[in-house]
């Protein structure tokens, strides 16, 4: 038969003390590791969006670039320079008795790009909405909550 052994001894006041200590002070040591992570994850998060608005200006900046540089070349092509600098290298402008017309059999010409309808054909996209949806949200909270209709359904009840 198994005798259930009984401690020799009882532990020493001071062991009792550290492991209460020990208890006490794991609570605190949580929340000191919880604390770090979430400063370490804040500290990272700020970082990351420091950088994004970084980025942000450096494309602002690029994007003021590729402005100015469209600006420029307009103003190097306008008719005005264009006409200073042909002039500039010995260009002369064409009177009519140098120029020649040349036509062309079956060429005719650019087609026209038609971005919208023309005037008198009705809009095929207005086709594609749902009558239902011709009603506000307030319309319908109103008569669906308020008004009381004739079949007994909605109103106050």
């Amino acid at each position: 038969m198994a005798r259930k052994s009984k401690q020799a001894y009882k532990q020493a006041p001071w062991r009792r003390q550290i492991q209460s200590i020990g208890l006490s002070l794991l609570p605190v040591v949580a929340i000191a590791v919880i604390i770090s992570l979430y400063l370490i994850i804040g500290g990272q998060a700020a970082a990351a969006g420091l950088l994004i608005m970084n980025l942000h200006y450096e494309e602002e900046e690029i994007l003021r670039t590729i402005a100015n540089q469209r600006t420029q070349l307009a103003w190097i092509t306008s008719y005005s320079q264009m006409q200073k600098r042909a002039e500039k290298m010995g260009y002369e402008v064409a009177s009519e008795i140098n120029m020649h017309y040349i036509t062309i059999a079956g060429y005719q010409g650019q087609n026209a790009v038609l971005i919208a309808p023309p005037p008198g054909i009705e809009n095929e996209s207005a086709l594609f909405v749902n009558k239902l949806y011709n009603q506000s949200l307030s319309n319908w909270f109103l008569e669906t909550f308020f008004i009381a209709s004739p079949n007994g359904i909605g109103g106050d009840s």
